[in-house]
């Protein structure tokens, strides 16, 4: 057992279970508690041992601060993707993703939430389809509400077909 995670075997052999799950089709795990009995060192595992297996883990630590932030959270998952993954992305799409994401100015009132979702879901299966993929949130209630899924506990849809959400939520 790695150094730092101590009398945790059970949560591990779940943490192996939804990485052998999600590297053949979709799974979610959460991690749930009350502050400080170790959920973020169970999450910050979890990465790892993904990482490990060779998937992409994109990950995200919104605080409550953040929440008031449009997209922050989406720029922390987004922020390993490379260009070439944006640029492939149907025009509608990419523009609103873009200016979601700063690196575009909007025209208008801003990007329409439903183009940014349709574009976080499309870039997720593209990359899903050359490997595992590992969507990893720690602190789920913090996420903007605007954000793909933002507040609400992770649910089964399907963003990729193989590949996870890993969440941690008090």
């Amino acid at each position: 057992m790695p150094p730092g995670v101590v009398g945790r075997e059970a949560q591990l052999l779940e943490v192996e279970r939804f990485l052998d799950a999600s590297a053949a089709g979709f799974a979610v795990l959460v991690l749930e508690g009350d502050a400080g009995i170790g959920k973020t060192t169970l999450w910050r595992e979890a990465r790892s041992r993904a990482g490990e297996r060779g998937a992409l883990v994109l990950s995200s630590r919104p605080s409550a601060a953040e929440a008031k932030l449009s997209f922050a959270a989406l720029a922390d998952l987004l922020a390993r993707v490379d260009g070439a993954a944006f640029a492939a992305l149907p025009g509608p799409q990419r523009d609103a993703l873009e200016v979601a994401l700063l690196r575009r100015r909007p025209v208008g009132k801003g990007p329409d939430s439903r183009a940014v979702a349709a574009a976080f879901l499309t870039l997720i299966r593209r990359l899903a389809a050359d490997g595992q993929v590992i969507l990893a949130v720690d602190d789920w209630q913090w996420l903007d509400r605007r954000a793909p899924g933002g507040r609400r506990r992770p649910d089964p849809v399907r963003p990729a077909p193989r590949g996870g959400v890993l969440a941690m939520a008090e």
